[in-house]
């Protein structure tokens, strides 16, 4: 919803302006009208201006220092000049800031109309998608060193794309690794953070590690590394190239290994802050990077390598640990990263969406449905549930819905669920319970969007006589005009201010019927200012004027 101001010191000037703005079916603007400079800066508060129609010789505050200010609090505002021939000159000085143009007042409405088609061109053609794309791609390089962390951590998190995919994200995020050939991973701990305590220092911290490990290994690796939470960060490595022989990835292990220790000394002896590291014994393919990153963790932080400056190499599979590892342990795996997706389950119960949370629940129930038997799969499922019921909990409370949904489920039934080999039934309840949810937020979602139409109908029928502009009932319900217009129409399928017409018409032919008001009392009533307005809105609507009508039920 474009807003205009028009601005002028003669009332009429204004009056007939804003009626024949309003009478241009393409234009879906709201007019707000001011008769001086010093009103219409009051009326700046009222929200953003995007055309701002205003003389130019005005007592008090000329047209050119309004449009300075105005420009100066938003500067994509366009301005358009109402001129004489003597304040030609005057004008084209303005003229040359950009984003100012000029009607002379002997031009006529056609001119005016011109002008104001043209500004809307320039806003659609600024806010044009390409060029928003534009501007984006090139403050994408600042980005770029934030992106390529979270990139590669969500691939650590297991949610991994396809290889097409992923060569596409490792090209535009400028990661010098192959997205197509395996990557030999290193895990690192910070044992002691020593003087980088603050939150800004930490991450100072692990770019100041990533640059020495850099600085040993780019001659021959390929490099790259990001924190993986906050004690703990990642490294990746893949060979350069193989000249003597020898298989890439060997080379890969040997290269990083040799120099480990010396990034271990460098970091110590530099930043005063000793750091541990493991080292896959093997490269890891993409789509095998989460479950390798975890095994990578549990080695490093168990037995007798708890300590500082370790320097590790993985161990091998214990017995009978391979085959979990071929099967059980990517369901495991599989599971966990899955039960991230709770995120975007509170999105959905927030937004009373059922059938994203039926789906959610679905393919849960088929991540469960694969996890192993016998004790390790028992304490999978406990697992699982744990950390569903804590969420609901967690969400129930934040929410204070405890009270509001009893009579749907209990609380209890939230921390006495069945695991045990009934986890299908169990994951079908709590599937039950966020449809409670969902269900519960859609109907009150549903039940305020009514009350807030009630209260607009209510208000704009009560105060019919007032000004009814889109900002003035915006600011009643608290909603910026923008939303408040799409989504009255999106709710009732009518324009907000269609309805305002409505009620403006209805009441004047009621008026016309059972009154002897004159035209003039009765535009007045209905919040109209000008009679000749009011009268071109009557026929628009009814076919017949005021008088007309008035006539026609008086027969």
């Amino acid at each position: 919803m474009i807003k205009v101001m028009i601005v002028d010191d003669e009332p009429l000037a204004v009056k007939y302006l804003a009626d024949a703005l309003m009478e241009l079916e393409w234009l879906e603007a709201e007019i707000v009208k001011a008769y001086s400079g010093r009103e219409a800066l009051q009326k700046f508060g009222e929200g953003k201006m995007d055309i701002l129609l205003t003389d130019i010789r005005m007592p008090g505050m000329s047209g050119m220092e309004l449009a300075d200010l105005a420009r100066g609090k938003w500067p994509r505002c366009r301005v358009i000049f109402l001129t004489g021939y003597d304040d030609f000159g005057y004008a084209q000085s303005a003229i040359r800031k950009g984003g100012i143009d000029y009607v002379l007042k002997t031009e006529g409405d056609e001119a005016i109309i011109s002008a104001i088609r043209k500004a809307l061109d320039d806003i659609a053609r600024e806010v044009d998608r390409e060029a928003i794309l534009k501007r984006s791609r090139e403050q994408l390089h600042v980005a770029v060193p934030s992106l390529q962390r979270d990139y590669l951590l969500q691939l650590a998190q297991g949610e991994v794309d396809s290889l097409d995919a992923r060569i596409r994200r490792f090209t535009e995020l400028d990661i010098g690794l192959d997205a197509g050939r395996p990557v030999l991973i290193a895990l690192g701990r910070i044992d002691e953070w020593g003087s980088f305590i603050l939150p800004g220092d930490k991450a100072l911290l692990y770019y100041s590690i990533q640059n020495i490990a850099e600085e040993y290994l780019k001659d021959t690796l390929k490099f790259a590394a990001f924190p993986y939470d906050r004690g703990r960060f990642v490294w990746l490595v893949q060979f350069r190239a193989s000249e003597d022989g020898t298989p890439a990835e060997e080379q890969a292990y040997n290269q990083l290994a040799g120099n480990a220790e010396l990034i271990q000394n460098a970091t110590k002896s530099s930043l005063k802050v000793p750091i541990s590291l493991i080292l896959a014994s093997t490269p890891s393919k993409w789509e095998d990077l989460s479950t390798r990153v975890d095994m990578l963790k549990i080695q490093l932080a168990g037995g007798a390598y708890n300590d500082l400056e370790v320097l590790m190499r993985e161990l091998p599979d214990a017995p009978g640990e391979g085959q979990r590892a071929s099967r059980d342990f990517f369901a495991e795996n599989d599971m966990r990263a899955y039960t991230r997706n709770l995120d975007l389950l509170e999105t959905y119960l927030d937004n009373g969406e059922r059938e994203a949370c039926r789906k959610l629940f679905a393919e849960l129930a088929v991540k469960a449905s694969v996890l192993p038997d016998g004790q390790d799969g028992e304490l999978l499922k406990l697992e699982l549930i744990a950390n569903m019921s804590a969420f609901f909990i967690t969400y129930i409370n934040k929410r204070r819905l405890a009270s509001l949904i009893g009579a749907a489920f209990s609380l209890e039934s939230l921390v006495q669920l069945p695991v045990g080999v009934d986890l299908h039934s169990t994951v079908q309840h709590l599937a039950a319970i966020a449809d409670s949810l969902a269900e519960y937020n859609g109907r009150k979602q549903a039940q305020r969007t009514t009350d807030l139409i009630g209260r607009i109908k209510q208000y704009v029928n009560e105060f019919l006589n007032e000004e009814l502009s889109l900002t003035k009932i915006s600011e009643l319900v608290h909603l910026s005009s923008p939303y408040l217009s799409r989504m009255y129409k999106q709710t009732t399928g009518q324009g907000l201010l269609e309805y305002v017409t409505e009620v403006r018409i209805t009441r004047s032919k009621q008026l016309l019927r059972t009154s002897d008001h004159k035209i003039q009392e009765i535009a007045a009533l209905v919040g109209l200012d000008s009679a000749a307005y009011f009268t071109r809105l009557f026929k628009k609507e009814t076919g017949l004027t005021p008088q007309e009508y008035r006539e026609s039920v008086m027969k």
